[in-house]
């Protein structure tokens, strides 16, 4: 057994919902990361807030996040706006890990079955190649559409293929980089991709799966994919035909 503490540690991304002050959203998140994860109850779990002052319900929104039990609450205006935005609190976040591996999630996903965390982990200490898993919301199947427009739904997802090389846990290469759940290398994203997500040059500035996923497709284009994949090393968690594990409780929507 490893030790996941010194390992792995949580971050989750939240805003004012317009269900705030109410931090129910987020509270079902946090639930299911723990009921999911098997060990990760010593792990530190921070709560990176949007720093929207000017959202009447922002103040006590925040004061309701610091009574959730166990976790930490992490709110720093970005400097030159009125608030810090999904793109400042996730690379803030990442850059502030001081784990070799950090649990990514946004306030409004929930995990559909059991996630074996040491084996996850174990596969990423013994195969550095690999450097981003995502828990996947489609199953992992391959899909047919080819070069879709950012608006179309399988942009997201256009590809996935076995891995030939023998892997503790099953994993599956994929096209796709993106902000939902996902466990991330920390030095991978601080060394290579930091720039990249910072970059406010985009077809949607400020958006930090845009910037990845962009990069990602070109060096795909330029290189191939085994080449571009090798280089990020980005998997979907779980084998082939392994059925989607995380739903979107789409808190900005629906709560």
């Amino acid at each position: 057994m490893i030790n996941l503490r010194k390992n792995l540690s949580v971050v989750i991304t939240t805003h004012v919902l317009p269900s705030a002050p109410s931090t129910d959203v987020i509270e079902s998140t946090i639930d299911s990361v723990r009921n999911s994860f098997t060990g990760i109850a010593d792990c530190d779990i921070r709560i990176y807030c949007d720093s929207n002052v000017d959202n009447v319900n922002y103040e006590t929104y925040v004061e309701n996040l610091r009574k959730i039990k166990n976790v930490s609450v992490v709110d720093v205006p970005h400097k030159g706006f009125p608030y810090s935005g999904l793109q400042n609190n996730y690379i803030n976040s990442i850059k502030n890990s001081t784990t070799p591996f950090v649990l990514c999630c946004e306030h409004d996903w929930f995990f559909l079955r059991e996630v074996d965390t040491d084996l996850l982990i174990q596969t990423m200490l013994n195969n550095d190649f690999v450097n981003f898993v995502r828990f996947n919301k489609r199953d992992n199947i391959k899909a047919h559409i080819r070069n879709p427009e950012p608006g179309d739904a399988d942009f997201w997802e256009t590809f996935v293929q076995e891995e030939n090389l023998p892997l503790e846990q099953p994993l599956m290469k994929t096209d796709c980089i993106a902000t939902h759940p996902h466990i991330m290398r920390t030095d991978k994203f601080v060394r290579d991709w930091v720039d990249i997500a910072s970059s406010t040059k985009t077809r949607v500035p400020g958006m930090v799966e845009f910037n990845l996923i962009n990069a990602y497709k070109r060096d795909i284009a330029r290189m191939g994919f085994q080449k571009a994949h090798r280089s990020w090393g980005v998997y979907n968690y779980g084998g082939k035909y392994d059925k989607k594990i995380i739903t979107h409780l789409d808190g900005s929507e629906k709560f």
